[in-house]
């Protein structure tokens, strides 16, 4: 059901027919991919009782994947974090996390920092592949963060108190295809996830992936329809109802990159408990983005103390954080 409120943002979107029997047999190619996780140096930490490392890992198609584990020393098992990052850039070390208690592993998805990858669009990450849906970077990326997940749990070696995914933006909808093929999560945290409602961000999108996609079916207009196409196959819009755990949903209202009627279309296809914050902007020099931290802290603290027992309940499903 949509969620209460925000009912008008739940667009008719296309589905291929296909889509999850074509997802199961990526699933099913990435399973017989051997992740085999393994340190590659042990750098400084300023955490006490905290190892830092930095990580490599094989994903789909063999290809490597950068990463880090920050690793709790305790004997008992602790809670783990999970991030991508954001569309151009690479993952930051997040030593406050781990200051919290937390296992955090991160890593740079291919053809991104630390996860090179031959043959990347020089017009834009997301082009690489655009023309047929198995060669899309972007099922890549989705495996890499499977993959990521995976290493986490090996590397821990079953000290693992509960997962939880996380990523803005880019690393958002990462998360959110994520957590909709993961059987191993039990929290979802996404904020102003992007590739939902394709059509909608090509009409109203200003910058970021998408003004490269519309650039590029500007030079190539015979192509745009195999464009779209492939994009169908990882339309956020499309995993959302797959979500089968809690997850909390920051929105920007006033977002160039990643418009905002295209993250409530995302958030009313969830059939999971779902509480949606609405923050005044993001991707934004507007001073009001420092409201965010207000949302880092409560998912924060949720991973660390637990969810109140009504979370997802009607009366308390959007909450407007603002001063």
């Amino acid at each position: 059901m949509p969620v209460a409120g925000l009912e008008a943002f739940s667009p008719n979107i296309w589905t291929p027919s296909d889509f999850v029997a074509w997802w199961a047999e990526t699933l099913a190619e990435l399973s017989a991919v051997d992740p085999a996780p393994r340190c590659v140096s042990n750098d400084s930490c300023p955490l006490s009782d905290v190892s830092y490392e930095r990580v490599e890992f094989t994903s789909l198609g063999g290809v490597a994947i950068g990463g880090y584990l920050l690793r709790q020393e305790s004997a008992q098992p602790c809670p783990l974090v999970v991030h991508a990052h954001g569309y151009n850039d690479r993952y930051d070390v997040m030593f406050p996390w781990a200051q919290r208690g937390f296992h955090v592993v991160g890593f740079d998805a291919r053809g991104f920092g630390r996860s090179p990858l031959a043959g990347v669009d020089a017009a834009g990450v997301v082009l690489t592949g655009i023309r047929a849906r198995s060669d899309s970077i972007l099922r890549g990326a989705v495996a890499d963060f499977l993959q990521a997940i995976d290493s986490a749990r090996a590397l821990l070696d079953g000290r693992v108190a509960s997962t939880c995914l996380y990523g803005f933006s880019f690393g958002g909808a990462l998360a959110v295809m994520a957590a909709s093929l993961c059987e191993h999560i039990d929290f979802l945290v996404a904020g102003q996830p992007t590739f939902g409602w394709n059509a909608e961000r090509r009409r109203v999108s200003l910058a970021g992936s998408t003004r490269e996609i519309n650039d590029y079916v500007a030079r190539f207009p015979w192509l745009t329809d195999t464009v779209m196409r492939t994009l169908s196959y990882f339309d956020t819009v499309s995993f959302a109802p797959h979500v089968r755990v809690p997850a909390l949903i920051g929105i920007g209202l006033d977002d160039d990159v990643v418009p905002s009627r295209t993250v409530l279309a995302i958030v009313n296809q969830m059939r999971c408990p779902v509480e949606v914050r609405l923050l005044p902007v993001s991707h934004s020099q507007d001073p009001r983005e420092s409201l965010w931290r207000e949302f880092h802290a409560e998912w924060l603290e949720y991973v660390a103390q637990g969810r109140p027992p009504d979370f997802g309940c009607a009366h308390r499903q959007v909450r407007v954080v603002s001063r």
